[in-house]
């Protein structure tokens, strides 16, 4: 079994199957505002995954620019090449593989990366080489009650991990936007929402009916919080204390954006899962201003 593991991990990495970079028109377009925004209004880099792959579920970017990203279904992580869309290694999490509905990826300052599920089921790893399968450790967050998770992040200033709530579970609260803080420090969870708020504002801000976050990064020259909503094909941006600092419709180039990453030079890196089993996708939006 891991020798046919390896075998396929070998095979992934040196597939590539990029995708041409914007037209003119695009690559104008790039540098465009948006109002109160970090980022350009279109991606100046958009490539296709290679070998078929139609789910990326969670994207994060390591100190030294590069990008991690897993399955929904299955603990496997790919490191990914913005230039080429071709993945760099493959490696899994436990052996046999850990299998979950997985719906964040994030990375730590020391090496430790860190997969959550939609339960709060948090894991924590060290990278591995291509094909190997590597030791982890678990954590019940405490999460599952509360709500369903759907992003994760580094909080830098707090050492924590910040969970993104796709749905609140009580009753009374299904019209929220929820982040939630986990901290490495003591290992507790956040008795109230560390960031969030009525569902309307984020909604308001993006242009968009309703706003159910799927992903979450922060971006750690600002301390910005940037959220993604893949239902409603929409992105906000917070200020470190929680306030909408600016919101956007994605469009049709982003038919499920269910990752994001800030990268070391200040861009945003978009991943797509992909419809009707063609291939995943990831765009960079260049960093516009802070």
């Amino acid at each position: 079994m891991r020798r046919l593991w390896r075998l396929a991990a070998a095979t992934l990495a040196i597939a590539a199957c990029g995708a041409p970079a914007p037209g003119a028109g695009e690559a104008r377009e790039a540098n465009a505002a948006v109002a109160g925004s970090l980022f350009a209004a279109r991606p100046d880099v958009r490539r296709s995954l290679p070998g078929g792959v139609s789910e990326v579920s969670g994207l994060a970017a390591t100190a030294d620019g590069r990008l991690l990203a897993h399955d929904d279904e299955r603990a496997i992580v790919r490191e990914i090449s913005l230039e080429t869309g071709a993945f760099v290694k493959s490696f899994a999490i436990g052996a046999p593989i850990e299998k979950g509905d997985f719906e964040g990826i994030a990375v730590a300052p020391g090496g430790d990366v860190y997969l959550t599920t939609s339960a709060g089921r948090l894991y924590r790893f060290r990278e591995g080489e291509n094909g190997a399968q590597v030791p982890f450790t678990v954590v019940e967050t405490g999460l599952a009650p509360l709500c369903e998770v759907e992003g994760l992040a580094y909080h830098a200033a707090s050492d924590s991990l910040i969970f993104a709530c796709k749905e609140m579970l009580a009753r009374g609260r299904r019209d929220e936007v929820a982040l939630y803080a986990w901290s490495r420090r003591d290992g507790r969870l956040s008795t109230t929402p560390w960031r969030g708020g009525p569902m309307a504002r984020f909604a308001t801000a993006a242009g968009v009916e309703g706003f159910h976050p799927s992903s979450v990064d922060i971006d750690p020259a600002t301390g910005r919080i940037v959220l993604l909503a893949a239902r409603e094909r929409a992105m906000v941006e917070l200020a470190p204390d929680g306030a909408v600092l600016s919101g956007r419709r994605l469009g049709g180039g982003h038919p499920q954006a269910e990752g994001a990453a800030i990268m070391p030079d200040g861009a945003l890196v978009i991943a797509d899962e992909a419809p009707k089993k063609v291939s995943a996708q990831i765009a960079r939006y260049p960093r516009q201003n802070d």
